[in-house]
């Protein structure tokens, strides 16, 4: 086991149900999942004030951390918080039912509800969390806000990065085939992603361009604009959600609507490995998990 998960939540009573023999048990159902995904995974532990620096170091040092926030234990809180600080690479799970704070509502939450198929419905939703972590998608809204503003104090130096950029695009080879395709020009492209700021660097590239992105964060909402509007390009992630193949689903309903623009599939490599086939033979045009393959296609597309 090479990767190391570790899990923040209560080790007491905090309900009625929730006693430290529920909550021992949650956490064996937490680690069983784990360790057949090939984790190490350990918990927080009761115990005296010294205890809370090898807390810290296993914040800070897991490839993985659950936070379980269900009946908000301030402990759990204040870790969460710590970890969003440190380093991205965070599941957080809560009982069906709780108000989700607004500071991290945009962020992810495992619903669950408290039933005999808990260990199922939790196994598969974690896994599809799993594939979000795979694509590198930041889920702290502390990094996620001083990524912000960093990109804002080394904007002369993305400017630079940008006239590089389409120098190297003016020397990839035309796709003729799919500039053909594309006689007319809408100059608007359909991004279907439940984590639009991980695509962002690359909206703001073309938009400096004067093409517009109509970002949907979920396949309803994808199909909703697609009905309205005419496209030049739709671009798709795979795994939305607890949904890992919801980039087929997409595939399948615009394809009922004969759909004749190029749908492009930008994913994890993993995602890709389990459902890139499919996604082809359902009318995707091309599947990537590379940025420099989607500014090309883009560029192809719009004729830059």
């Amino acid at each position: 086991m090479g990767k190391k998960c570790f899990v923040i939540m209560p080790f007491s009573k905090t309900a009625d149900k929730h006693d430290e023999e529920y909550w021992t048990t949650f956490f064996g159902i937490i680690k069983k999942i784990m360790e057949e995904k090939g984790y190490l995974c350990t918990r927080s532990e009761v115990g005296p004030y010294k205890l809370f620096s090898n807390i810290i170091e296993n914040i800070e040092n897991s490839d993985l951390v659950i936070a379980v926030l269900t009946d908000f234990n301030s402990n759990v809180w204040y870790e969460l918080g710590i970890r969003h600080t440190l380093r991205a690479g965070t599941i957080m799970l809560l009982q069906e039912g709780q108000k989700v704070p607004f500071d991290i509502s945009d962020f992810g939450i495992i619903f669950y509800k408290d039933s005999i198929g808990l260990e199922q419905y939790m196994e598969k939703a974690i896994e599809g969390y799993l594939d979000k972590l795979d694509d590198s998608v930041c889920d702290s809204p502390v990094i996620s806000i001083l990524n912000s503003r960093a990109y804002n104090k080394v904007e002369k130096k993305l400017e630079e990065m940008e006239k590089l950029i389409w120098r190297l695009v003016d020397e990839v080879p035309r796709d003729m085939d799919i500039a053909e395709k594309s006689k007319v020009k809408r100059n608007r492209i359909l991004w279907v992603d439940d984590y639009p700021t991980n695509n962002q660097s690359v909206v703001n590239l073309f938009q400096d361009k004067g093409i517009q992105f109509d970002i949907a964060l979920t396949t309803r909402q994808g199909l909703a604009f697609f009905k309205k509007k005419l496209y030049d390009l739709v671009i798709t992630d795979m795994g939305r959600g607890d949904e890992r193949d919801a980039g087929l689903s997409l595939l399948k309903e615009l394809q009922s609507l004969d759909c004749e623009v190029p749908i492009i599939v930008y994913s994890s490599r993993r995602a890709i490995e389990r459902y890139g086939e499919e996604a082809l033979r359902l009318g995707a045009y091309k599947v990537t998990n590379e940025v420099g393959n989607i500014i090309s296609v883009i560029s192809d597309v719009l004729g830059l």
